[in-house]
């Protein structure tokens, strides 16, 4: 197929799951054209799809009225869409972390070209079927639309299914799916913030969590992988590969960089923000200060 070239055979997907492929889910259009692996990717891709959708509807329907009722409709949307994101911050990225164990990476003749295993294949499914939720939901949903994260969303779902079904730089693509589980602390942020918990321990905790955490899984391991991406064989790629490659791997780094100044400038002035019983307390005393200079006016 198109996307499935003759390096592309399934010699990584055992017997077992092609079979078990189509009696759990049968697409035989998607397994005659692009083969087995673009099977199993799409069915995890549209099972994604589906459960972001059930989690939206048993939120918004059962426990959004019981545990954010006096809510406005802007903070809704914000809960609605930081509780759905949770599942995929829980689930994809520990996926890829097991794939990638899986990938000859400390070999650089075939690091960058390597076939996927069915979980990699998993994995990447799961990622684009809820950013193909999301990008629906962002568009619905003003308060959640930004052309940064749409632009983000888009590409994930056109490149990443596209770079592992062609075995091309799947390292970086499961890389970047296991960067995914920063998003925990990100939403975890949210959802104390649109429930009035922004001045308790506990948002105070994770936010410090989530900058240490993202620096630690986005950051810390990209001059890594900046070294695979230029010291490892582009032998099987075609021309057309690794302009693709070259064009559109670098742009997640430069986001995660920017993302990380963001974060860390937001958590630095939180730090610095006298809590608001000290605010409070400073008041009271200028204003007892003020009136005893008055009274010996007096």
């Amino acid at each position: 197929g198109a996307f499935v070239g003759a390096g592309c055979a399934q010699p990584s997907v055992p017997g077992g799951a092609r079979a078990g492929v189509g009696m759990l889910l049968p697409l035989p259009y998607i397994q005659e054209t692009l083969g087995d692996e673009a099977t199993i990717l799409f069915q995890s891709f549209s099972w994604s799809f589906a459960a972001s959708c059930v989690l939206l509807v048993l939120w918004r329907g059962l426990i959004a009225p019981v545990v954010a009722a006096n809510r406005s409709a802007d903070d809704l949307v914000f809960l609605t869409n930081s509780v759905v994101s949770l599942f995929p911050a829980l689930t994809a990225p520990f996926l890829a972390v097991q794939a990638l164990w899986e990938l000859p990476i400390s070999d650089h003749a075939t690091a960058l070209a390597a076939a996927p295993t069915p979980l990699a294949l998993r994995a990447v499914g799961l990622s684009c079927g809820y950013m193909a939720y999301d990008t629906v939901f962002c568009l619905a949903h003003k308060q959640v639309r930004h052309p940064l994260l749409l632009g983000h969303h888009l590409l994930s779902i056109l490149f990443f299914p596209y770079a592992t079904l062609r075995h091309r730089a799947l390292l970086v693509v499961l890389f970047f799916v296991c960067t995914e589980v920063t998003n925990i602390g990100q939403h975890v942020r949210i959802i104390l913030l649109k429930l009035g918990h922004e001045r308790s321990r506990l948002y105070l905790v994770n936010g410090v969590a989530w900058a240490v955490s993202f620096f630690v899984v986005r950051i810390l391991p990209s001059p890594y992988l900046f070294y695979k991406m230029a010291d490892c064989s582009y032998a099987a790629f075609s021309r057309a590969d690794f302009v693709v490659a070259w064009a559109t791997m670098p742009i997640p780094f430069v986001l995660n960089s920017f993302w990380f100044y963001l974060l860390a400038s937001g958590v630095l002035r939180f730090l610095r923000t006298p809590p608001i019983d000290a605010l409070l307390s400073s008041e009271n005393q200028q204003q007892q200060q003020q009136q005893g200079r008055a009274a010996k006016r007096r």
